[in-house]
């Protein structure tokens, strides 16, 4: 802030004198600016208390005795302060004892180059502050001119990358697949993704004249399979076919559907495609159908085994004779599920699950005309639903919903981690400023200092590579646990006694029928609530 005035010591005969110099007495340097400069120059005072009360008499216009000895007289002198990332250089200037001389341009130049600053110096900042008298003030006269940063490059999709895949089920238990929309059709020639070349940015100067580089950026290159090619400039995909794209994981597909007219059996063979597979007929025991698309069939799976890296769409059923298998990215739709193995990435609605064991990353929906989920085991990220759960025979069935508790742990896990790994780089970083401190007040550091110098710089380098790492995951992790915050069990008709229902990691056994309810985890316990 700036002062109205300043004190000024001056050698008596009988000692040392305080008077303040100011046309303004309302705003002075405080009492520990004015001990401190007692204290740089050694300047006897007594104490606070006596410094007080001799600044109070000299802003009343009197020259007060602070010593009986006289002190060696002193010019006015500058202190500079140096930005820890090297864009800036402040100075505080002090005035010198009564008829002494301030300290000058010439010798602060000579100051400033002593310390190496050679870029954005502000020398009229400099000049003002002497002809003004500025004392105890910081104030900044060298900037060095940060970096700009670029940005990454960036890939677009030109095809609907976030198809609602999720089919209908109809009030008579079949699937309603016709108005899905699941392709994305393109014709040969058609750019299916572009790249937008990244912007490096513009490098900085710090006040030493040193180069900053910006942010690094990063670039980006297309991931595709068969049937596709790149352009001449690097920056577009094409496809080479007509037929259809989609996007697995960060690769991008084109691919003609694969249909088959009849069963799966003898006369096929195993069925493994890189697209979309429809199915006419029956999927029979023993073989199996893999597509990193969607898999629609017509008929009945029976004990096979069905993997889909978007969805599975089954007109009748699944019945699994205990060894049939349905693994989908997406979602499962069915007309029902008996003695069979789900397991979906996303939702699974079906009419009926019937001594199964299933599993959506989603939410399961079991509706339709029979809503019926009886046996097995079914669990869901999310939500599960349906009309009847359990038998009358109270036949074991488990129920359950919500984030893995594995992942919980982790969570927890590392948010210690994180919170341990800031108070580390936050004790690297004072052990930084100690030592650059010591290394400008001395004017270098010792070859056992300089290696700890190092060695420090380069621990606040890892832990902080360490620590972006573990927020990602942490950031990740609480997103997938957000998604199941509302994780419950609905029934809208009945549930039996002979359940068996969990919520995260906590368990209920159904002991009493009851009807139109749902069950959610609150205050730590599974409570039933009516719907």
């Amino acid at each position: 802030m700036a002062y109205s005035g300043f004190f000024q010591f001056e050698n008596r005969e009988d000692g040392v004198y305080i008077k303040a110099v100011a046309k303004d007495m309302s705003n002075m340097p405080p009492l520990d600016c004015l001990a401190a400069y007692c204290d740089k120059k050694n300047i006897p005072y007594g104490g606070k208390f006596e410094l007080k009360k001799a600044a109070d008499r000299a802003m009343l216009g009197e020259a007060v005795r602070v010593s009986d000895l006289q002190i060696t007289a002193f010019s006015g002198w500058a202190e500079y302060s140096f930005g820890e990332d090297g864009m800036t250089l402040a100075v505080t200037l002090y005035p010198p004892m009564a008829g002494m001389p301030d300290v000058t341009v010439d010798e602060m130049e000579r100051d400033i180059a002593n310390h190496r600053v050679t870029y954005g110096l502000d020398m009229s900042a400099i000049q003002n502050l002497i002809d003004t008298k500025s004392y105890y003030e910081l104030t900044v006269i060298a900037r060095g001119t940060p970096p700009v940063d670029g940005y990454d490059a960036e890939l677009t999709y030109e095809f609907n990358t976030t198809i609602s895949t999720k089919p209908k089920i109809n009030e008579d238990g079949t699937v309603d697949f016709h108005q899905l929309d699941l392709i994305n059709k393109i014709s040969e020639g058609d750019v299916v993704a572009r790249i937008v070349p990244e912007n490096p940015g513009t490098m900085g100067t710090s006040i030493y004249g040193e180069s900053i580089k910006p942010k690094k950026v990063y670039k980006k290159s297309f991931k595709y399979g068969k049937n596709l090619k790149v352009s001449e400039n690097g920056r577009e995909l094409i496809s080479m076919i007509t037929g259809h794209v989609y996007l697995e994981g960060d690769k991008i597909f084109v691919s003609g559907e694969y249909e088959i007219g009849a069963d799966v059996d003898n006369s096929t063979g195993d069925i493994d495609y890189d697209g979309n597979v429809r199915i006419r007929g029956n999927v029979r025991a023993g073989f199996k159908v893999r597509a990193s698309g969607n898999v629609v069939v017509d008929g009945m799976v029976e004990g096979a085994e069905v993997t889909a890296g978007g969805d599975i769409i089954l007109q009748r059923g699944i019945h699994g004779m205990n060894k049939g298998v349905l693994t989908a990215g997406g979602n499962i739709a069915a007309n029902f599920i008996e003695n069979a193995t789900a397991r979906a990435g996303k939702d699974i609605e079906t009419d009926a699950i019937l001594h199964s064991k299933v599993s959506a990353h989603g939410s399961i929906l079991v509706d339709g005309r029979n809503g019926l989920m009886v046996g097995g085991s079914i669990r869901a990220g999310k939500c599960i639903e349906a009309k009847i759960i359990g038998s009358q025979m109270e036949t074991a069935t488990e129920v359950g919903v919500g984030t893995d508790p594995d992942m919980v742990a982790r969570i927890k896990e590392l948010k210690k981690l994180i919170t341990k790994g800031g108070q580390d780089k936050e004790m690297l970083n004072q052990m930084l400023t100690l030592l650059r401190k010591k290394q400008m007040t001395e004017g270098g550091l010792n070859a056992e200092k300089t290696q700890l110098l190092q060695k420090t710089m380069k621990n606040v380098i890892l832990l902080e590579n360490s620590l972006k790492e573990m927020r990602a995951e942490y950031a990740e992790l609480n997103e997938k646990v957000s998604e199941s915050e509302d994780a419950r069990i609905k029934i809208t008709r009945t549930i039996y006694p002979g359940v068996k229902l969990e919520i995260y990691d906590y368990v209920y056994f159904l002991r009493d029928k009851n009807d139109y309810c749902q069950y959610v985890l609150k205050e730590g316990e599974i409570k039933r609530i009516n719907l």
